[in-house]
């Protein structure tokens, strides 16, 4: 792609609630010809000046309206992945429990404790440590389900931004090309600066996902919490969160 094509484009954040499929996103932005991620992830606002025309920058931010305005005046393109909350707590476990960089601080705690079922039962109910356990595992607390969730949750309703869900990107083909097509069409108007078809660019865009590229890649399907979750923790998972699980539309009520 020329210098001149280049600076046609966008400048994308790539914000995330974590283990909701950010690496897959990661790689359809950059299966953008031209596109090259950034130096590191956004942790802080003022590190939003790494996104520059033709770049992609990962982060978990959480919601603000303030923060909402201050991506709008950055002109970022802003694309938000979400995930069924349940799967998010299956694959946290498993993240969590591989440890794969080693410096993962809920690690020492889960390790911990005894069975999965209580591991699972930890991260939807989450856990305040006492001083002298605070001695042992360097942490104060693990946030449950909905604490972990809820701050970053107000992007699916953000005007201006794209929201899409995991769920969009893996349920089968139809699913996944509809769900690239709507993040094309966010990020431009018309294509023909770059010089490429709709259809060309969605080919190039699949053509770079490959789920086993990713770091934190393990099953990346949909419904592990039908397999892994027991009638105690489907229960406290809806005392706790099941209000949000139909807010996002993955159920209509708590009967299930």
């Amino acid at each position: 792609m020329s210098e001149n094509q280049t600076s046609f484009l966008p400048n994308v954040l790539v914000n995330s609630l974590p283990k909701s499929g950010t690496h897959l996103l990661l790689q359809i932005i950059l299966g953008i010809p031209g596109m090259e991620i950034t130096p590191a992830w956004v942790i802080e606002d003022k590190e939003l000046d790494m996104i520059k025309p033709g770049s992609v920058g990962p982060a978990h931010l959480v919601y603000s309206s303030e923060r909402a305005l201050l991506l709008k005046q950055k002109n970022l393109k802003v694309i938000f992945i979400s995930r069924d909350l349940r799967d998010v707590v299956v694959s946290l476990v498993h993240f969590i429990m591989l440890n794969k960089w080693g410096n993962h601080p809920w690690t020492p705690y889960l390790t911990s404790l005894k069975t999965h079922d209580e591991r699972l039962l930890t991260m939807i109910k989450g856990v305040s440590l006492s001083n002298e356990q605070y001695e042992e595992f360097g942490i104060t607390e693990i946030p449950n389900i909905r604490q972990f969730a809820q701050d970053k949750l107000g992007w699916c309703k953000e005007q201006g931004i794209c929201s899409i869900s995991f769920e969009e990107l893996v349920i089968d083909e139809e699913s996944q090309q509809k769900a690239i097509m709507k993040i094309i069409d966010f990020l431009w108007d018309d294509l023909k600066l770059l010089r490429i078809s709709k259809m060309e660019l969605l080919q190039k865009i699949r053509g770079n996902i490959k789920p086993e590229g990713s770091g934190t890649f393990r099953k990346g399907k949909i419904g592990d919490w039908k397999i892994e979750f027991n009638e105690e923790h489907k229960k406290a998972f809806k005392e706790i969160a099941g209000d949000l699980l139909i807010q996002l539309g993955y159920e209509k009520d708590n009967d299930w």
